[in-house]
């Protein structure tokens, strides 16, 4: 990996000689830093990459769309795509992580597949983030055991971020819609709502909330959503919140009562049974003994 402080706008890493190729990466590259003053980059062909903001507040133009990003969010961006940064007010700290050229070309070669990642906002997990505060904090070091620490690191969460890409791909294709452009779209919407779902799972969340995120009719929101996902948006939500309840139940010192609160359900008694017809057991006893595996069969959650 390579780190480095945020490259001028006339940087060539960013603007190639041969306007039009797209940019090439014999390595991993890491720009991160702080800015003193307002700061832009003009649009040009970017590498394949993650972009984010650390603090402040960022605007990223990607093929003529704009999109503000600030911490706790992420955007992805595919080779060749056309970039424009502009950070308006000083004391922002952006990251940008481009990927080896040769990942991409590698995972074509071998699964025989072609892919783009998905370029909108995306909300930033924290195990991402700690993955990346971790490159950050190692630094460009001479260390070889450092060094192949960084590439099995940044590998990692390309693998992870494409699988994510592949999946979503598949989904999409399977939304009942003609048009590629307009399919793409719309799986965009109801991804950014799923997304949101997972990120406010805790909070009193209602059905016309989240078709307002995907900006959807509430009842095409509802029959879109089952269509892509294959369950109705209350019932993703549920099961999200059980499935954060259990890691709690594991994981930590937390009353039954306690993480029923903390995961969103509002009565114990139907958390308890929810619970249960979920994991097999009820949340008391699924925290005292080993669980018994999860059934793959039909459940009953709507």
């Amino acid at each position: 990996m390579i780190a480095q402080n945020l490259p001028l706008a006339a940087s060539g890493l960013f603007l190639p000689e041969a306007p039009g190729r797209p940019l090439v990466f014999a390595d991993h590259v890491l720009m991160t830093g702080t800015t003193e003053t307002p700061w832009s980059l003009p649009e040009h062909e970017a590498g394949m990459g993650l972009l984010l903001m650390r603090s402040g507040t960022g605007v990223f133009s990607i093929n003529g769309q704009r999109e503000t990003l600030r911490p706790g969010q992420y955007l992805l961006i595919n080779r060749g795509s056309r970039l424009a940064v502009t950070l308006p007010y000083p004391a922002a700290q952006p990251l940008f992580l481009f990927f080896h050229t040769a990942l991409a070309d590698e995972v074509e070669a071998k699964k025989g597949v072609d892919w783009r990642w998905l370029e909108r906002v995306h909300p930033l997990s924290l195990p991402l983030r700690q993955r990346l505060d971790w490159l950050v904090t190692r630094g460009d070091t001479c260390s070889s055991f450092g060094s192949l620490r960084a590439d099995s690191l940044i590998r990692g969460i390309f693998d992870e971020l494409f699988i994510e890409a592949r999946a979503a791909a598949a989904i999409s294709e399977d939304l009942p819609v003609t048009r590629q452009a307009t399919r793409v779209q719309l799986f965009k919407r109801l991804d950014l709502a799923r997304e949101w779902i997972i990120a406010n799972y805790a909070a009193p969340i209602t059905l016309d909330e989240m078709a307002r995120v995907a900006a959807l009719n509430t009842q095409h929101f509802l029959r879109m959503f089952r269509d892509c996902y294959g369950k109705t948006p209350h019932r993703f939500l549920t099961e999200t919140r059980l499935e954060a309840a259990r890691q709690l139940l594991l994981h930590s010192g937390e009353s039954v009562v306690a993480v029923c609160r903390q995961t969103g359900f509002e009565s114990p008694s139907s958390f308890s049974g929810l619970f249960k017809q979920r994991f097999g057991r009820p949340p008391a006893a699924y925290r005292k003994n080993r669980p018994p595996p999860v059934s793959s069969g039909r459940d009953d959650i709507h």
